[in-house]
C-alpha cells in the first residue's frame, strides 16, 4: 500500500524547481500541497498540487472506506439468501435439512441454554464500551448510532417482511415465523457493524464480533429453534442491512458525511497548523428533519427529530 508523503511550505519557505521535480520522482509522493491554509479540495490560484503519475487519486494517512460501494458485498449474501430460502418448499432441500437438523440439535428437543438470547446484541454493546473506553474507530458516537439504527431498522422491516411471506414453521413448534433466523441477523449486524468501525484499528475486534454472531447461529440450530437455512437466510440479510445502511449514510445526511471528513483531518493534523485546517464556516440555522424507519411485530413507520 502507498503511503502518501505531504510536503507543506512552512515558515514562509517555499520549494523550488529542483524540489518540487524530486518530489514528482518518488514512488510514494501522491500530493505536495504549498499552500498551508488550504484543505486538499480546495486548492486554488497560485498553490501548487503535485499528482504522482503512478496514481492518479490523492490518498491520505487514513481513508475512511466503510461507505464505498462494492458489487460483491451485495451479490454475494444476496445469493446465500436466495439459495437458503429455496430450502423452505424445495421437497429434497428440505430432506437435506431435516438431515443436518438431526446432526446439529440438541436430541432432547427442548432448549438447554437460552445465552444465545442474549449475545445477540453483544457485538452492538462491544461497539459502544471498547468506544467508551477509548477506542474511536471511524465514526464519532453520533454518526455511529445514526448508522446502527439505520442497519437495525433495515434489518428488522426486511426480517419481519420475510418472515410473514414465507410463513415457515419452527422445528420445534407450530409458528410461522421460522425463516430467516432473527437472532442471527441482529447479531451480524452488530458484527458487521463492529468491524466496519474497528478493522482499520484492531483487526481481531471485528474477528470477535463475528465469532460471536457465528456462535448464535449455531445456537439457534442446536436449541432447534431454527433450520439451517434460516440461520444462512439471517446471516445473509443482517450483513446486507449494515452494508447498505453504511452506503446510504452518506447520501441522506450528505452534512453529516462532510463533517465525519473534517474529523478525520483533525486526527491527521490535531494541532491545526498544517495543509489539512479546514475552513471556518457560518454556524447553519436551517431547520433540520432526521427520521428512521423502524418496525415492531405489531407496527412499522417512521420516527423523526425536529431540530431548529
Amino acid at each position: 500500500m502507498i503511503v502518501a508523503t505531504l510536503a507543506i511550505s512552512a515558515c514562509g519557505h517555499t520549494l523550488g524547481a529542483q524540489d518540487v521535480a524530486s518530489l514528482i520522482q518518488n514512488p510514494d509522493t501522491v500530493a505536495v500541497i504549498i499552500d498551508p491554509q488550504l484543505t486538499p479540495d480546495e486548492v486554488y490560484d497560485d498553490s501548487v498540487v503535485i499528482i504522482s503519475p503512478q496514481r492518479e487519486t490523492t490518498t491520505f494517512i487514513h481513508e475512511d472506506h466503510t461507505h464505498d460501494f462494492h458489487w460483491e458485498q451485495f451479490a454475494i449474501p444476496a445469493g446465500l439468501a436466495t439459495a437458503s430460502a429455496l430450502f423452505v418448499k424445495t421437497p429434497k432441500l428440505v430432506q437435506a435439512r431435516e438431515w443436518v437438523q438431526s446432526q446439529l440439535a440438541n436430541k432432547t428437543g427442548q432448549p438447554r441454554t437460552e445465552v444465545d438470547d442474549y449475545i445477540q446484541y453483544a457485538p452492538m454493546l462491544a461497539s459502544y464500551a471498547i468506544y467508551f473506553c477509548g477506542v474511536k474507530g471511524e465514526h464519532n458516537l453520533l454518526d455511529r448510532t445514526i448508522i446502527l439504527a439505520m442497519s437495525y431498522a433495515t434489518f428488522a422491516v426486511v426480517n419481519h417482511t420475510m418472515k410473514f411471506a414465507f410463513s415457515e414453521q419452527r422445528p420445534n413448534s407450530g409458528a410461522l415465523n421460522s425463516f430467516p433466523s432473527g437472532h442471527t441477523g441482529t447479531a451480524f449486524v452488530g458484527a458487521e457493524f463492529l468491524r466496519r468501525e474497528y478493522w482499520h484499528t484492531n483487526k481481531w475486534i471485528g474477528v470477535a464480533g463475528y465469532a460471536c454472531a457465528v456462535a448464535v447461529a449455531y445456537m439457534r440450530v442446536y436449541n432447534n429453534r431454527h433450520w439451517i437455512n434460516d440461520v444462512v437466510g439471517g446471516a445473509a440479510i443482517g450483513y446486507m442491512s449494515t452494508a447498505f445502511a453504511y452506503w446510504l449514510y452518506p447520501k441522506i445526511f450528505r452534512r453529516r458525511a462532510a463533517l465525519h471528513r473534517e474529523e478525520l483531518l483533525r486526527r491527521i493534523d490535531p494541532e491545526g497548523q498544517g495543509a489539512f485546517t479546514p475552513l471556518q464556516q457560518a454556524p447553519d440555522r436551517s431547520l433540520k428533519c432526521f427520521a428512521t424507519p423502524y418496525a415492531s411485530t405489531t407496527s412499522a413507520g417512521l420516527s423523526c427529530i425536529l431540530t431548529f
